[in-house]
């Protein structure tokens, strides 16, 4: 992958020594797209093919991992060992030894559906019995999830996944943002939405699914073309493919040389419009040159009969934030890719015209510029991102003193309230950590003007308070801290510090309150993936036994 980044960074560098000028503002993108053009081997790297060779190299790694019980690392060998060819893996002992049963029950029928090598097999029969008869002893980790962190205050009538009594308005420099017309509540979870458009990062690309972002904890399936995607399900490989993929598949490792989350977005989110306009070019064109950034409210959509036209042209007009400081980058992003695209044949038969191309490029750009100023990313330690596009979760702004907080995974985005919200108040999340995490506060693309980041007097008055609030609130409950109850209980602990920090939000916001939101912050992030895992594992559980009640019955099965 290193070898692979390079080619943007040299690309970049080359614009720096030589071209200067082509920093200013003005300088219209077809010169980025002829500079880079002449420089075309710097882009035009060989595709990394399918290869049993790089498979085994991947698997051999892999086992070395899970001989010294790393075993995420071992994860990550074996899902490239299955990306880069159809062989039998190793997953279903990773999943074993993780004491995820049916997760490894799930693989090993997966492994045998793609060749898995007939001298191994004992050892995968083995497992599978290991497997059942922990299940059956009652050590699995969970089938029945028992929503916690879902929608538990009252829903808008038209938008099911909203809390009613809230809605969009205007915020001068801000731009349009999420409103109050009631009071909120620490706790309330008053949006839980699907993510419409995603990208992996190439650091996540083999443990998260290329399509809907979810972690793979349920099945491992690659492109059958490249070796860049790999999805959580054939539903996911089969909607990427038809809405995106099939632009990107053939020049995909091309694309991760000069990728970056914005640079993929902006691309993922122009050919999801092209597919929207079922291909249709001109007609792609006669809209999106008419109404790029002239505004859109998605609160005007129907919810209830909602296509994929409807939500690119809330995205597409989305009046995107114009950052100087990034948009050189933005432009050497968008140049290399329409170059780049311009090697795929499905983007070929599609782009005949000069025209054509050309409205390409400039659509690129603009997109660029609505994933800089939408794009929710999530962060995976150590490193790795996935970005994230829907038409209502991207519209809430963001303050490093937020009163909500993001929680991203399995495909949906939930807004939870951190500290009470009354009626009149923005809504307001972080699209980097919080001031509680302040050695990351910073961590955005973008100048915040939130009052912890204010250096005039907004910021001096917020600090004022900080350091003038008391180490411990006065009067608190006096079982507020208490110990007492099963405190290995996720749920347990996350409702203690649910009510911890709803009683300091209304008492004061000093650095107690900053590290209690930060533990239940975290405490939110943990169930809702163990809730998504038990749902996970309840779907390969009954798949699987739905398969084996089938394989039973059929004559036609040897």
């Amino acid at each position: 992958m290193d070898q692979l980044r390079a080619a943007i960074n040299t690309l970049r560098s080359q614009f720096d020594l030589k071209m200067p000028r082509y920093r200013r503002r003005n300088t219209d993108i077809a010169a980025y797209r002829d500079f880079i053009a002449q420089r075309d081997p710097l882009i035009n790297i060989p595709e990394m093919a399918k290869s049993n060779e790089l498979a085994d190299r991947h698997r051999q790694h892999g086992n070395r991992a899970y001989a010294a019980k790393r075993f995420d690392e071992a994860l990550l060998q074996y899902n490239q060992s299955i990306c880069f060819a159809e062989r039998g893996s190793e997953q279903s002992a990773v999943y074993n030894e993780q004491g995820e049963y049916e997760f490894a029950l799930y693989n090993i029928e997966l492994a045998r559906k793609h060749n898995y090598p007939e001298a191994m097999m004992p050892k995968l029969l083995a497992r599978e019995v290991n497997c059942k008869k922990m299940i059956a002893e009652g050590h699995s980790k969970g089938t029945v999830p028992i929503p916690v962190v879902q929608m538990n205050v009252e829903v808008n009538p038209t938008i099911p996944f909203l809390a009613k009594g809230i809605t969009m308005k205007q915020y001068g420099e801000m731009g349009r943002g999420l409103v109050a017309e009631r009071d909120f509540t620490t706790g309330d979870v008053i949006l839980d939405e699907k993510v419409d458009l995603c990208f992996v990062s190439c650091f996540r690309n083999y443990l998260n699914c290329g399509h809907c972002g979810s972690e793979f904890c349920r099945s491992l399936i690659p492109c059958l073309g490249c070796v860049m995607f790999m999805y959580c399900s054939e539903k996911c490989r089969e909607q990427d493919l038809r809405i995106t993929h099939r632009f990107e598949c053939s020049v995909a490792s091309k694309l991760f040389s000069v990728t970056d989350l914005t640079a993929m977005m902006m691309a993922r989110l122009f050919f999801y419009g092209l597919t929207a306009f079922d291909d249709n070019v001109n007609k792609m064109m006669k809209y999106c040159l008419a109404n790029a950034g002239t505004g859109s409210n998605p609160f005007e959509l129907e919810f209830a009969n909602l296509n994929r036209v409807d939500i690119f042209k809330v995205l597409h007009q989305t009046k995107a934030r114009y950052d100087p400081t990034i948009e050189h980058d933005l432009k050497v992003d968008a140049a290399a890719y329409h170059l780049i695209f311009m090697k795929s044949p499905a983007v070929q038969a599609i782009f005949c015209t000069a025209a054509q191309r050309n409205f390409m490029l400039r659509c690129l750009l603009i997109h660029g510029r609505v994933a800089s100023t939408l794009a929710l990313n999530q962060k995976y330690e150590p490193n790795g991102f996935t970005a994230n596009f829907s038409p209502l979760a991207t519209v809430c702004n963001h303050s490093c003193d937020p009163n909500a907080t993001t929680i991203i995974d399995s495909g949906s985005i939930k807004l939870i309230v951190l500290r009470p919200i009354v009626k009149g108040d923005q809504i307001l999340t972080t699209y980097g950590p919080a001031w509680w995490r302040a050695q990351y506060c910073h961590d955005v693309n973008f100048d915040c003007n939130c009052p912890f980041c204010d250096e005039g007097s907004e910021g001096e008055k917020w600090q004022a308070e900080q350091d003038q609030a008391p180490m411990m609130p006065p009067n608190p409950p006096k079982d507020l801290f208490s110990t007492d109850g099963d405190t290995s209980n996720l749920v347990y602990k996350l409702g203690r510090f649910q009510r911890i920090v709803k009683f300091l939000a209304r008492e004061h916001l000093g650095q107690l309150f900053g590290d209690m939101a930060n533990v239940y912050h975290d405490a939110l992030i943990e169930v809702v993936r163990q809730e998504n895992r038990k749902r996970d594992r309840a779907k390969v559980w009954i798949g699987g036994a739905v398969n084996a009640a089938t394989e039973v019955k059929s004559p036609k099965t040897i």
